[in-house]
């Protein structure tokens, strides 16, 4: 004890001093850098005129460039520097293990910390990152015989002894020694602290099968299916900053993008990388992405209108309709058939459209159709529409030239403002050649007419250039009753839904894929071959014609997706076997934690109750209070025994409420209920952010993020009663960590009148 102590200290005090060391060079290298800035063009000799001179000139303004850049960049790393041992000062190290390698004598203790740390002088290390590959023992290993991976290949030895150590603002508070990858006490400790408005990193209590998620780099799609609360989320965060650490010499943070469910969680998530001392990877949320690809065209609707209308919904023949629309263009049969459908394309059947300027046509649609098909069929698609956008410029050329003598164009000369006109001064004078002063007025409205028209057909061109003269909408039209004649009937009420929707200028959410895959497959899809690693998080809400489309957009890229099928919540969710039904190669790899960490044991025993098999979910042994449930008999009643929930709670200095609703509408409803009596944010899809305090929002959005007490606002059957709502009731359930009250408006949900009265408090009110 004393030892570790006095190591604790002397630890700290090498990090205070190496702040310091480095503090001092830093203001050396920052005023090096002002002063090459502000000196720069004084040591650059400045001569041009000859060649060799002009040489001289351009090679001293490199040689200053380079110096000021070799400045610059030891500059930022000194503050990434100064910005790790912020982190180790507060915090220098969280394990410990006692390692003996083959052949060695005598075991050695490495400590294990967010960070490396190296006393230089003496070539030691005091600290391994926790990325490391001897720190893996750390999490894999209990005492015994062990073997890890190493640069060098497997290593083999034997664990002595494990230790883990709790500090607060740099000063050892408590340690313990364990033979367990991480302890329970240590686990314990971690998560009964109060929720935050930022996901923390797991690092100090990473467990052994979330390790082995976090290191697996020998398949390109790992996928890890968790219950709530297992750390799915956090593990995905940790694997980023590994793989930056692992290959931190060919891989940047700007070559990952993470596929996240709204703004709120791409707030929630955006502080764990620079936690981890690593750039923030590109984060972005496929309707987003969805937005930025068609709203040049359509109003499209994204995944939580489609939800919210389903929610809402009343059983009438457009809501009938709509669910056969979702499911059937969500699946991988369908992607199937479109692909036929494409086959097909080779020899007939592209729409075109008649190419016009100014309301008259230039290219008849018919004789675009007529030279496409006249091409060789062996060429693919793509490259016969090259080849036919090539010969459509050729003849908008012809056309342009024509266009010159046109009365419009006369008209727009005589508005031509001062400045155009002064350019084309500037042009004649320079290719002035002899010409009198009638010639050079008349060369002057000939380029003022070649301006002219060469600026109104430039949008034409542009669109010749991105194959826009492809009539991709009459396209999707044909593959739609295509699908009514060749296998469904009863299809023909969805097809005319999509045309009429398209036609106003609508993009049905379920609609957006198959139409984006079909445009791309014809005209040929832009892939991004600089992502070299993709996360989808919350993988269960992507329909498999929409993983299926992902792949396709970043083919060099590794995938890792995560998921919990019972938090589903989509009528197009993919299943969990994604890789069985082929929506992920064979050699994908798949991971299941089953243990959730998130919530007391007995919230997570009582949540569990919901789903069809409860014994799929672990709860950790963390003691807490029973659930209640309040039935009421209808809406009035319940507020204020709610605002009286809510005031106990914070009462407790809990840090975050949340109170859960099913829809957006009902979260908008208790807003105004309740904001008459306190102080509550209504988080709707457009926020990017929430602070701490009382909070109510739709479980869509309160999906991978947790709070310290949830208020489930209506859990009555009215509202839960589907198989889906099923799912959404225990997803709103998972996200409380200490605290979980459930009101029901009415006769509780048939979802919950199963579970036994034991892992609940219930009140009824009159």
């Amino acid at each position: 004890m004393q030892y570790e102590y006095e190591r604790a200290a002397y630890i700290h005090a090498f990090i205070r001093t190496k702040q310091a060391m480095l503090k001092d060079q830093l203001e050396g290298v920052s005023g090096d850098e002002m002063e090459l800035k502000e000196t720069f063009w004084e040591n650059v000799t400045m001569n041009f005129s000859n060649s060799e001179d002009a040489q001289e000139t351009i090679s001293s303004i490199r040689q200053q460039a380079e110096l000021l850049n070799e400045r610059e960049r030891s500059g930022e790393l000194m503050k990434k520097q100064m910005r790790t041992l912020r982190r180790l000062a507060h915090s220098p190290y969280f394990g410990r293990i006692d390692l003996k390698e083959e052949g060695e004598i005598h075991s050695e203790p490495l400590y294990i910390g967010l960070a490396s740390l190296m006393n230089e002088t003496e070539s030691e290390f005091l600290i391994y990152d926790w990325r490391a590959p001897i720190s893996s023992v750390y999490y894999d290993w209990e005492v015994g015989p062990i073997s890890y991976e190493a640069p060098a290949g497997t290593i083999k030895g034997e664990l002595n002894g494990k230790r883990q150590y709790l500090f607060k603002r740099g000063e050892l508070q408590a340690l313990f020694d364990t033979s367990l990858a991480i302890g329970d006490d240590r686990l314990k400790e971690a998560l009964s602290h109060e929720a935050s408005t930022q996901m923390k990193t797991i690092v100090s209590t990473i467990q052994k099968e979330q390790n082995q998620a976090i290191r697996d780099e020998k398949n390109r799609f790992l996928v890890v299916q968790g219950v709530a609360g297992s750390g799915k989320t956090s593990v995905a965060m940790q694997r980023a900053a590994y793989l930056l650490f692992r290959h931190r010499d060919q891989l940047e943070a700007n070559q990952l993008i993470l596929f996240s469910p709204n703004q709120l969680f791409s707030s929630y998530v955006a502080t764990v990388l620079p936690e981890l001392g690593e750039e923030n990877m590109t984060q972005l949320t496929f309707r987003g992405y969805l937005y930025k690809r068609l709203s040049n065209r359509y109003e499209v609707e994204d995944g939580f209108h489609q939800l919210e209308y389903l929610l809402r919904g009343k059983n009438d023949q457009l809501y009938r309709t709509r669910m056969v629309s979702i499911k059937t263009k969500s699946s991988q049969v369908f992607k199937e058939r479109l692909d036929q459908f494409i086959a097909g394309l080779q020899d007939k059947g592209i729409p075109f459209k008649t190419i016009r300027f100014r309301e008259q046509i230039l290219l008849k649609r018919e004789d675009i159709q007529t030279y496409f098909y006249c091409l060789d069929h062996t060429v693919s698609l793509q490259n016969r529409l090259r080849l036919t956008a090539e010969w459509i410029l050729k003849e908008l050329a012809k056309l342009e030239g024509k266009e010159r003598t046109s009365d419009w164009v006369e008209q727009q000369r005589e508005l031509t403002d001062k400045e155009t006109l002064l350019e084309i001064r500037k042009i004649i004078e320079k290719n002035r050649e002899n010409e009198d002063l009638f010639e050079e007025e008349e060369r002057q409205q000939d380029l003022l007419s070649r301006k002219i028209v060469q600026e109104a057909f430039q949008p034409v061109k542009n669109q010749v250039k991105s194959f826009s003269f492809i009539d991709t909408e009459s396209l999707y039209e044909q593959f739609l009753f295509d699908e009514v004649h060749q296998v469904d009937k009863s299809f023909t009420a969805v097809a005319l839904y999509t045309i009429n929707e398209l036609k106003n200028g609508r993009m049905p959410y379920e609609d957006a894929t198959p139409f984006l895959y079909l445009q791309d497959r014809i005209k040929g899809i832009k892939v991004n071959r600089s992502i070299k690693h993709v996360f989808i998080d919350e993988a269960q809400d992507y329909s498999s014609f929409q993983l299926i489309y992902l792949q396709m957009l970043y083919p060099v890229a590794k995938f890792t997706i995560v998921g919990d099928y019972s938090q589903a919540l989509y009528t197009h969710s993919s299943s969990k076997n994604v890789i069985e039904k082929g929506v992920l190669p064979d050699q994908a790899k798949q991971i299941i934690f089953r243990k959730s960490y998130r919530s007391t044991k007995p919230i997570m025993m009582f949540a569990r109750e919901l789903l069809p098999d409860p014994g799929a979910v672990e709860p950790f042994e963390r003691d807490g209070l029973k659930p209640t449930v309040i039935e009421a008999m209808d809406r009035s009643s319940t507020i204020e025994p709610m605002k009286n929930q809510i005031e106990q709670m914070l009462d407790k200095d809990l840090a975050s409420i949340a109170i859960i609703t099913k829809t957006a509408i009902e979260a908008a409803d208790a807003h105004a209920r309740l904001s008459e009596w306190m102080n509550i944010q209504l988080v709707s899809e457009d926020h990017h952010e929430y602070k701490e305090g009382v909070v109510v929002l739709p479980v869509y959005l309160a999906k991978g993020i947790e709070f310290d007490s949830v208020i489930v606002y209506d859990a009555s059957d009215s509202q839960y009663s589907t198989d889906q709502e099923r799912y959404h009731l225990y997803t709103a359930c998972t996200r409380a960590m200490h605290e979980l009250v459930l009101f029901s408006q009415g006769s509780l949900s048939k979802w919950l009148k199963p579970i036994h009265t034991h892992l609940y408090s219930k009140e009824a009110l009159s």
